[in-house]
Protein backbone atom coordinates (compact mmCIF):
# COMPACT_ATOMS: atom_id res chain seq x y z
CA UNK A 1 0.00 0.00 0.00
CA UNK A 2 2.65 1.86 -0.03
CA UNK A 3 2.39 5.67 -2.25
CA UNK A 4 -1.20 4.76 -2.33
CA UNK A 5 -3.68 8.22 -1.64
CA UNK A 6 -5.96 7.82 0.93
CA UNK A 7 -7.78 10.92 0.45
CA UNK A 8 -9.83 13.36 3.22
CA UNK A 9 -12.85 14.74 1.75
CA UNK A 10 -16.65 14.41 1.02
CA UNK A 11 -18.91 13.35 -1.53
CA UNK A 12 -22.35 14.10 -2.16
CA UNK A 13 -25.00 13.39 -4.67
CA UNK A 14 -28.61 14.91 -5.32
CA UNK A 15 -32.29 13.68 -5.04
CA UNK A 16 -33.74 12.47 -8.55
CA UNK A 17 -35.33 16.02 -8.51
CA UNK A 18 -31.98 17.51 -8.77
CA UNK A 19 -32.89 20.11 -5.84
CA UNK A 20 -32.17 18.56 -2.67
CA UNK A 21 -28.72 17.13 -1.25
CA UNK A 22 -29.58 13.18 -2.25
CA UNK A 23 -27.07 12.17 0.20
CA UNK A 24 -23.31 12.57 1.20
CA UNK A 25 -20.41 10.52 2.89
CA UNK A 26 -17.41 11.57 4.91
CA UNK A 27 -14.45 10.06 3.95
CA UNK A 28 -11.27 10.27 6.56
CA UNK A 29 -7.64 8.86 5.68
CA UNK A 30 -9.75 6.92 2.35
CA UNK A 31 -12.57 5.21 4.90
CA UNK A 32 -16.08 6.14 5.09
CA UNK A 33 -16.33 7.29 8.85
CA UNK A 34 -19.72 9.02 8.47
CA UNK A 35 -22.50 9.45 5.73
CA UNK A 36 -26.39 11.09 5.47
CA UNK A 37 -29.02 10.67 3.39
CA UNK A 38 -32.57 11.01 1.96
CA UNK A 39 -33.46 9.39 5.13
CA UNK A 40 -30.43 9.59 7.64
CA UNK A 41 -28.71 12.34 9.23
CA UNK A 42 -28.02 15.51 7.03
CA UNK A 43 -31.07 14.76 4.56
CA UNK A 44 -33.36 16.83 2.92
CA UNK A 45 -31.46 20.34 2.83
CA UNK A 46 -31.66 22.23 -0.36
CA UNK A 47 -28.32 23.39 -0.22
CA UNK A 48 -26.53 20.54 1.21
CA UNK A 49 -25.42 22.62 4.64
CA UNK A 50 -26.93 19.75 7.05
CA UNK A 51 -23.95 17.85 6.27
CA UNK A 52 -21.73 20.23 8.70
CA UNK A 53 -24.30 20.04 11.44
CA UNK A 54 -24.31 16.52 11.69
CA UNK A 55 -20.38 16.10 11.40
CA UNK A 56 -19.46 18.82 13.50
CA UNK A 57 -17.39 21.09 10.73
CA UNK A 58 -17.39 24.68 10.38
CA UNK A 59 -16.08 23.83 6.90
CA UNK A 60 -14.12 21.86 4.25
CA UNK A 61 -10.81 21.20 6.29
CA UNK A 62 -7.99 22.05 4.49
CA UNK A 63 -6.25 20.19 1.98
CA UNK A 64 -9.71 17.89 1.70
CA UNK A 65 -11.66 17.09 -1.68
CA UNK A 66 -14.75 17.15 -1.79
CA UNK A 67 -16.88 15.71 -5.13
CA UNK A 68 -20.68 16.05 -6.38
CA UNK A 69 -21.84 13.11 -8.57
CA UNK A 70 -23.65 14.14 -11.41
CA UNK A 71 -26.31 12.21 -12.37
CA UNK A 72 -26.26 10.27 -15.87
CA UNK A 73 -29.19 11.45 -17.39
CA UNK A 74 -27.56 15.48 -17.10
CA UNK A 75 -24.37 14.42 -18.56
CA UNK A 76 -24.17 12.30 -21.83
CA UNK A 77 -21.24 10.35 -22.53
CA UNK A 78 -19.07 9.64 -25.67
CA UNK A 79 -16.32 7.57 -26.69
CA UNK A 80 -14.60 9.68 -29.75
CA UNK A 81 -10.81 8.11 -31.30
CA UNK A 82 -8.70 10.77 -33.66
CA UNK A 83 -6.47 8.44 -35.14
CA UNK A 84 -3.45 10.46 -37.10
CA UNK A 85 -3.47 13.00 -33.93
CA UNK A 86 -1.22 13.27 -31.45
CA UNK A 87 -3.04 13.20 -27.86
CA UNK A 88 -3.20 16.44 -27.34
CA UNK A 89 -4.30 17.13 -30.52
CA UNK A 90 -6.96 14.81 -30.30
CA UNK A 91 -8.21 15.88 -27.08
CA UNK A 92 -8.93 19.23 -28.49
CA UNK A 93 -11.12 17.60 -31.53
CA UNK A 94 -12.93 15.10 -29.64
CA UNK A 95 -14.93 18.16 -27.58
CA UNK A 96 -15.87 19.67 -30.58
CA UNK A 97 -17.19 16.70 -32.38
CA UNK A 98 -19.28 15.64 -29.31
CA UNK A 99 -21.06 18.78 -29.03
CA UNK A 100 -22.03 18.63 -32.92
CA UNK A 101 -23.48 15.51 -32.71
CA UNK A 102 -25.00 16.58 -29.43
CA UNK A 103 -29.14 18.25 -29.25
CA UNK A 104 -28.41 21.90 -28.72
CA UNK A 105 -26.61 24.90 -29.79
CA UNK A 106 -22.98 25.32 -28.89
CA UNK A 107 -23.23 28.70 -27.04
CA UNK A 108 -25.87 26.06 -24.72
CA UNK A 109 -23.47 23.29 -23.93
CA UNK A 110 -20.44 22.98 -22.10
CA UNK A 111 -17.95 19.69 -23.24
CA UNK A 112 -15.35 18.43 -20.65
CA UNK A 113 -13.03 15.37 -21.82
CA UNK A 114 -10.79 12.49 -20.11
CA UNK A 115 -8.11 12.60 -22.41
CA UNK A 116 -6.79 9.41 -23.96
CA UNK A 117 -3.84 7.78 -22.69
CA UNK A 118 -2.53 6.64 -25.93
CA UNK A 119 -3.45 8.47 -29.85
CA UNK A 120 -5.44 5.61 -31.03
CA UNK A 121 -7.13 5.17 -27.89
CA UNK A 122 -10.96 7.14 -27.73
CA UNK A 123 -11.08 10.14 -25.69
CA UNK A 124 -13.98 10.02 -23.14
CA UNK A 125 -16.16 13.47 -23.56
CA UNK A 126 -19.14 14.78 -21.65
CA UNK A 127 -21.43 16.94 -23.01
CA UNK A 128 -23.86 18.86 -20.06
CA UNK A 129 -26.83 21.86 -20.91
CA UNK A 130 -24.88 25.48 -19.60
CA UNK A 131 -27.75 25.88 -17.40
CA UNK A 132 -27.09 22.76 -15.43
CA UNK A 133 -23.75 23.51 -15.11
CA UNK A 134 -24.42 26.81 -13.32
CA UNK A 135 -26.95 25.22 -11.12
CA UNK A 136 -24.48 22.38 -9.96
CA UNK A 137 -22.17 24.99 -9.16
CA UNK A 138 -24.23 27.33 -7.26
CA UNK A 139 -25.15 24.14 -5.18
CA UNK A 140 -21.78 23.24 -4.25
CA UNK A 141 -20.54 26.95 -3.47
CA UNK A 142 -24.16 27.32 -1.11
CA UNK A 143 -23.15 23.56 0.39
CA UNK A 144 -20.14 25.01 1.41
CA UNK A 145 -17.70 23.44 -0.82
CA UNK A 146 -17.39 25.70 -3.97
CA UNK A 147 -14.08 23.93 -5.64
CA UNK A 148 -16.27 20.53 -5.66
CA UNK A 149 -15.33 18.22 -8.89
CA UNK A 150 -18.42 17.49 -10.68
CA UNK A 151 -17.84 13.57 -12.27
CA UNK A 152 -20.32 12.15 -14.01
CA UNK A 153 -22.36 9.07 -12.41
CA UNK A 154 -21.75 6.52 -15.10
CA UNK A 155 -18.08 6.78 -15.12
CA UNK A 156 -17.95 5.74 -11.23
CA UNK A 157 -17.96 2.80 -12.36
CA UNK A 158 -14.92 0.84 -13.04
CA UNK A 159 -13.53 -0.08 -17.01
CA UNK A 160 -14.36 -3.25 -18.55
CA UNK A 161 -12.39 -5.15 -20.81
CA UNK A 162 -16.12 -6.82 -22.38
CA UNK A 163 -19.57 -6.66 -21.48
CA UNK A 164 -21.07 -4.63 -18.79
CA UNK A 165 -20.64 -3.68 -15.36
CA UNK A 166 -23.79 -2.43 -13.06
CA UNK A 167 -24.57 -0.19 -9.37
CA UNK A 168 -25.84 2.08 -7.46
CA UNK A 169 -24.19 5.48 -7.77
CA UNK A 170 -25.23 8.78 -5.86
CA UNK A 171 -28.57 7.08 -5.98
CA UNK A 172 -29.00 5.87 -9.27
CA UNK A 173 -28.25 2.89 -11.41
CA UNK A 174 -25.42 3.22 -13.49
CA UNK A 175 -24.10 0.81 -16.39
CA UNK A 176 -20.63 0.97 -17.91
CA UNK A 177 -19.19 -0.81 -21.25
CA UNK A 178 -16.02 -0.88 -23.47
CA UNK A 179 -17.04 2.40 -25.56
CA UNK A 180 -20.06 3.87 -23.25
CA UNK A 181 -21.83 4.39 -19.89
CA UNK A 182 -25.63 5.43 -19.33
CA UNK A 183 -28.21 5.41 -16.09
CA UNK A 184 -29.54 1.70 -15.73
CA UNK A 185 -32.89 3.17 -16.02
CA UNK A 186 -32.69 4.62 -19.88
CA UNK A 187 -34.90 3.48 -22.08
CA UNK A 188 -32.83 2.29 -24.78
CA UNK A 189 -30.53 0.28 -22.21
CA UNK A 190 -31.81 -3.17 -22.66
CA UNK A 191 -31.41 -2.36 -26.38
CA UNK A 192 -27.18 -1.29 -25.99
CA UNK A 193 -27.01 -4.02 -23.54
CA UNK A 194 -28.62 -6.48 -25.38
CA UNK A 195 -27.00 -10.34 -24.92
CA UNK A 196 -24.08 -8.91 -23.40
CA UNK A 197 -22.90 -10.17 -19.92
CA UNK A 198 -23.75 -8.05 -16.89
CA UNK A 199 -21.74 -8.35 -13.93
CA UNK A 200 -23.43 -6.74 -10.80
CA UNK A 201 -21.44 -4.51 -8.37
CA UNK A 202 -21.81 -5.15 -4.58
CA UNK A 203 -22.32 -1.62 -2.34
CA UNK A 204 -18.75 -2.37 -1.12
CA UNK A 205 -17.43 -2.07 -4.52
CA UNK A 206 -18.97 0.84 -5.70
CA UNK A 207 -18.12 3.13 -2.50
CA UNK A 208 -14.30 1.71 -2.26
CA UNK A 209 -14.71 3.33 -6.49
CA UNK A 210 -16.31 6.48 -5.39
CA UNK A 211 -13.29 6.70 -2.55
CA UNK A 212 -10.98 6.34 -4.67
CA UNK A 213 -12.08 8.84 -7.42
CA UNK A 214 -12.37 11.55 -4.55
CA UNK A 215 -8.38 11.46 -4.93
CA UNK A 216 -8.22 11.35 -8.45
CA UNK A 217 -11.57 11.48 -10.55
CA UNK A 218 -11.91 10.09 -13.43
CA UNK A 219 -13.14 13.24 -14.98
CA UNK A 220 -13.75 16.44 -13.64
CA UNK A 221 -16.46 18.48 -15.88
CA UNK A 222 -14.81 21.78 -14.47
CA UNK A 223 -13.04 22.52 -17.40
CA UNK A 224 -12.43 25.24 -19.47
CA UNK A 225 -14.92 28.89 -18.25
CA UNK A 226 -16.31 26.44 -15.42
CA UNK A 227 -12.63 25.55 -14.28
CA UNK A 228 -11.45 26.13 -10.40
CA UNK A 229 -9.06 28.90 -10.12
CA UNK A 230 -6.23 28.95 -8.12
CA UNK A 231 -5.99 31.56 -5.60
CA UNK A 232 -3.30 33.88 -5.35
CA UNK A 233 -1.28 34.99 -2.46
CA UNK A 234 -0.56 38.89 -3.34
CA UNK A 235 0.52 41.33 -0.51
CA UNK A 236 -2.10 44.27 -0.33
CA UNK A 237 0.16 46.58 0.23
CA UNK A 238 1.98 45.74 -3.10
CA UNK A 239 -1.07 45.97 -4.42
CA UNK A 240 -1.84 49.20 -3.38
CA UNK A 241 1.16 50.36 -4.62
CA UNK A 242 0.97 49.31 -7.90
CA UNK A 243 -2.84 50.79 -7.88
CA UNK A 244 -1.11 54.04 -7.44
CA UNK A 245 1.23 53.68 -9.97
CA UNK A 246 -0.97 52.30 -12.60
CA UNK A 247 -3.81 55.20 -12.08
CA UNK A 248 -1.17 57.97 -12.19
CA UNK A 249 -0.16 56.42 -16.02
CA UNK A 250 -3.80 55.45 -16.90
CA UNK A 251 -4.49 59.20 -15.50
CA UNK A 252 -1.57 60.82 -17.75
CA UNK A 253 -2.42 58.68 -20.73
CA UNK A 254 -6.08 58.88 -20.76
CA UNK A 255 -6.56 61.20 -23.93
CA UNK A 256 -4.39 59.59 -26.58
CA UNK A 257 -6.46 56.10 -25.10
CA UNK A 258 -10.32 57.75 -25.56
CA UNK A 259 -9.03 58.96 -29.17
CA UNK A 260 -7.65 55.79 -29.88
CA UNK A 261 -10.61 53.90 -28.84
CA UNK A 262 -13.00 55.67 -30.50
CA UNK A 263 -10.92 55.17 -33.97
CA UNK A 264 -10.08 51.20 -33.40
CA UNK A 265 -13.78 50.03 -32.48
CA UNK A 266 -15.04 51.97 -35.97
CA UNK A 267 -12.12 49.78 -37.29
CA UNK A 268 -13.41 46.87 -35.76
CA UNK A 269 -17.21 46.90 -36.40
CA UNK A 270 -16.18 47.04 -39.97
CA UNK A 271 -13.67 44.47 -39.73
CA UNK A 272 -16.19 42.10 -37.63
CA UNK A 273 -18.81 42.91 -40.14
CA UNK A 274 -16.89 41.49 -43.30
CA UNK A 275 -15.32 38.68 -41.08
CA UNK A 276 -19.10 37.65 -40.25
CA UNK A 277 -20.53 37.71 -44.06
CA UNK A 278 -17.09 35.86 -45.11
CA UNK A 279 -18.39 33.24 -42.47
CA UNK A 280 -22.10 33.06 -43.46
CA UNK A 281 -21.36 31.68 -47.22
CA UNK A 282 -20.43 28.48 -44.95
CA UNK A 283 -23.02 28.65 -41.71
CA UNK A 284 -25.91 31.18 -42.58
CA UNK A 285 -27.55 30.69 -39.44
CA UNK A 286 -23.89 32.69 -37.68
CA UNK A 287 -25.56 35.13 -35.58
CA UNK A 288 -22.03 36.93 -34.95
CA UNK A 289 -18.39 36.25 -34.98
CA UNK A 290 -17.96 34.53 -31.84
CA UNK A 291 -20.88 32.40 -33.11
CA UNK A 292 -19.09 31.46 -36.69
CA UNK A 293 -16.16 30.53 -35.45
CA UNK A 294 -17.62 28.19 -33.02
CA UNK A 295 -20.04 26.42 -35.97
CA UNK A 296 -17.00 26.46 -38.29
CA UNK A 297 -15.44 24.65 -35.69
CA UNK A 298 -17.98 22.15 -35.09
CA UNK A 299 -18.64 21.64 -38.41
CA UNK A 300 -15.49 20.98 -39.45
CA UNK A 301 -14.18 18.53 -36.84
CA UNK A 302 -17.59 16.62 -37.77
CA UNK A 303 -16.88 16.32 -41.47
CA UNK A 304 -13.24 16.00 -41.50
CA UNK A 305 -13.37 11.86 -41.44
CA UNK A 306 -11.79 9.16 -39.53
CA UNK A 307 -8.23 10.22 -40.91
CA UNK A 308 -8.13 13.16 -38.70
CA UNK A 309 -5.72 15.50 -41.13
CA UNK A 310 -8.21 18.42 -42.47
CA UNK A 311 -10.40 17.69 -39.45
CA UNK A 312 -7.63 17.89 -36.93
CA UNK A 313 -5.83 20.79 -38.34
CA UNK A 314 -9.22 23.16 -38.46
CA UNK A 315 -10.18 21.99 -35.38
CA UNK A 316 -7.17 22.87 -33.62
CA UNK A 317 -6.79 26.28 -35.50
CA UNK A 318 -9.95 27.43 -34.53
CA UNK A 319 -9.39 26.46 -30.89
CA UNK A 320 -6.00 28.32 -31.02
CA UNK A 321 -8.00 31.40 -32.62
CA UNK A 322 -10.52 31.47 -29.28
CA UNK A 323 -6.95 32.90 -27.10
CA UNK A 324 -6.54 35.53 -29.57
CA UNK A 325 -10.11 37.53 -29.42
CA UNK A 326 -8.56 40.34 -32.41
CA UNK A 327 -7.79 37.77 -35.09
CA UNK A 328 -9.95 36.56 -37.66
CA UNK A 329 -9.45 33.82 -40.51
CA UNK A 330 -10.08 35.55 -44.41
CA UNK A 331 -8.77 32.79 -46.06
CA UNK A 332 -8.80 28.62 -45.92
CA UNK A 333 -7.18 26.02 -48.14
CA UNK A 334 -5.60 22.51 -48.09
CA UNK A 335 -2.71 21.60 -50.38
CA UNK A 336 -2.34 17.96 -51.87
CA UNK A 337 0.29 17.07 -49.54
CA UNK A 338 -1.87 17.67 -46.90
CA UNK A 339 -0.71 21.38 -45.78
CA UNK A 340 -3.49 23.80 -44.80
CA UNK A 341 -2.87 27.14 -45.91
CA UNK A 342 -4.76 29.69 -44.04
CA UNK A 343 -4.47 34.00 -43.97
CA UNK A 344 -4.99 35.36 -40.62
CA UNK A 345 -5.92 39.15 -39.95
CA UNK A 346 -5.38 41.14 -36.87
CA UNK A 347 -4.26 44.03 -35.55
CA UNK A 348 -1.05 43.73 -34.18
CA UNK A 349 1.87 41.11 -35.67
CA UNK A 350 1.68 40.07 -31.61
CA UNK A 351 -2.16 39.15 -32.23
CA UNK A 352 -0.97 36.88 -34.83
CA UNK A 353 1.55 35.22 -32.63
CA UNK A 354 -0.73 33.91 -29.93
CA UNK A 355 -2.31 31.63 -32.45
CA UNK A 356 1.00 30.25 -34.32
CA UNK A 357 2.44 29.89 -30.86
CA UNK A 358 -0.99 27.79 -29.52
CA UNK A 359 -0.95 25.89 -32.71
CA UNK A 360 2.79 25.07 -31.93
CA UNK A 361 2.13 23.78 -28.73
CA UNK A 362 -0.55 21.59 -29.85
CA UNK A 363 2.24 19.41 -32.12
CA UNK A 364 1.62 21.28 -35.32
CA UNK A 365 4.41 22.70 -37.15
CA UNK A 366 3.72 26.14 -38.25
CA UNK A 367 5.24 28.37 -41.23
CA UNK A 368 4.58 32.10 -42.06
CA UNK A 369 4.98 32.67 -45.48
CA UNK A 370 4.16 36.19 -45.76
CA UNK A 371 3.27 38.78 -43.48
CA UNK A 372 1.98 42.15 -44.72
CA UNK A 373 0.20 45.14 -43.06
CA UNK A 374 -2.66 46.83 -44.88
CA UNK A 375 -3.90 49.41 -43.15
CA UNK A 376 -4.49 49.18 -39.19
CA UNK A 377 -4.24 45.35 -40.21
CA UNK A 378 -1.56 42.81 -40.07
CA UNK A 379 -2.21 40.12 -43.03
CA UNK A 380 -0.32 36.67 -42.26
CA UNK A 381 -0.17 34.04 -44.59
CA UNK A 382 0.46 30.27 -43.13
CA UNK A 383 0.76 27.14 -43.47
CA UNK A 384 0.16 24.70 -40.74
CA UNK A 385 1.48 21.05 -40.65
CA UNK A 386 0.04 18.16 -39.21
CA UNK A 387 3.11 16.56 -37.34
Amino acid sequence: MTGTILPDGMIFWLSPDGGAAGGWLRVVGGHVVQRGGESGAGAGSRSGADWRAATGLVALPAGDTAMLIVPSGDAALHWIACPGMTVRQGAVAAPLMAVEASIGTPDTLHAAVAPALEPERPHIVAVAARDAMERWIGWCAAAGVPDAALVPAALLLPPVEDGFVAGRVGGEAVLRGTDCALGGGDAYAPLIVGDAPVRELDGATVEAGLVAALAAPPMDLRQGGYAVRAASAIDPAWVRRVAVLAGAVMLAGLLVTLVTVVRLHGEASSLDAATLALARDVVPEASDVADAEMRLAARVAAKGGAGGGFTGTAAGLLAAMQGAPGVTMTGLSQLADGTVRVQLAGPRPDDINVVLIALQNMGWRVAANSVQQQGAQTIADISVVPS
